[in-house]
């Protein structure tokens, strides 16, 4: 093994925090990092200990080290940190198919809603006018919470992504300072199949979005035009001064986009957070061994695989 050099650079606070942190966990032979190695060795246990968010920060540090032998098997593992964070956004995250199954049986009936409401208003009916008022309040409810919760299916698919591409660059970065690492551009090619599939889903919740808004906005004039032809005294119980009796404009989420993916990317697949535990499985981990903390040759632990140093 070939000895590295001491750099002698200040320690982080965030990284004396995290050691804080694992001498009040019991670890008491934690050392705050100083060198690229020592950095990298931490963000590999960490990583290992699944601790992504903290994993991600020392890989940076052993990174910003800018030691040339250290730089490749950091990136390789800083992918591995970002992708994982991702899929853990993912994993906890809506379901894609239940959201969109979700905002389609909504649309439907408030496409129903609309045209009732409209046909009630053409023809004048008193009776027909009540009805459909009501029936229009609580389409407008459900209207809103399937808005809130494609918000959401955005709001994690963006953040996932946004992760995913930077993992993805982390390997290719890693392939070319290092040729010979097969997996390093494995791996990048592996991820941008699931941007790709994440890409595709965004697309479809910013046009259901789309498709929520409009018809929230066409509920809320056809429900002011039928409150105002309705009498006060004939109003439905309980609906002057309801919570739902809004006549703000809903936020439209259909100019919310994530970065368009390159020609060729798109996929017709949506992406679950189990298709994202099955990229995570293949992606090869053979870079996630740490180096060695001793300047002795010796053989690797057992419980790491991966490269030599």
């Amino acid at each position: 093994m070939k000895r590295f050099p001491t750099l002698k650079k200040l320690v982080p606070a965030f990284a004396l925090a995290i050691c804080c942190r694992a001498l009040a966990g019991g670890e008491t032979n934690a050392v705050a990092p100083v060198t690229a190695r020592d950095f990298y060795n931490a963000g590999t246990d960490l990583l290992a200990a699944r601790k992504f968010a903290d994993a991600e920060k020392m890989l940076q540090s052993a990174l910003a080290a800018q030691d040339e032998r250290v730089q490749p098997p950091a990136l390789y593992n800083l992918g591995h940190a970002r992708f994982d964070i991702g899929a853990e956004l993912l994993k906890k995250g809506p379901d894609a198919q239940k959201v969109a199954a979700r905002g389609n049986a909504v649309v439907a009936a408030g496409g129903e809603a609309i045209r009732s409401a409209q046909s009630a208003l053409d023809q004048n009916d008193m009776s027909k006018m009540m009805a459909a008022y009501l029936a229009g309040r609580g389409v407008r409810h459900d209207l809103r919470d399937a808005e809130k919760a494609v918000q959401a299916a955005m709001e994690t698919y963006g953040n996932t992504l946004r992760h995913w591409q930077r993992a993805a660059d982390d390997f290719k970065s890693a392939a070319e300072l290092n040729p010979a690492d097969t997996n390093a551009a494995r791996n990048a090619k592996i991820i941008e199949q699931g941007i790709a599939k994440l890409v595709d889903n965004l697309h479809k919740m910013q046009q259901m979005a789309a498709a929520l808004a409009g018809q929230h906005q066409q509920m809320n004039d056809l429900l002011s035009r039928l409150k105002g032809r309705i009498p006060k005294e004939n109003m439905p119980p309980g609906a002057p001064g309801d919570d739902d009796d809004e006549d703000m404009q809903p936020g439209s989420m259909a100019g919310q986009k994530e970065n368009s993916p390159r020609e060729g990317d798109q996929m017709q697949v949506p992406l679950s957070p189990d298709e994202a535990g099955q990229i995570l499985d293949g992606l090869s981990l053979d870079g996630t061994r740490r180096l060695e903390m001793s300047d002795q040759q010796g053989a690797p632990p057992k419980d790491k695989n991966g490269r030599d140093w």
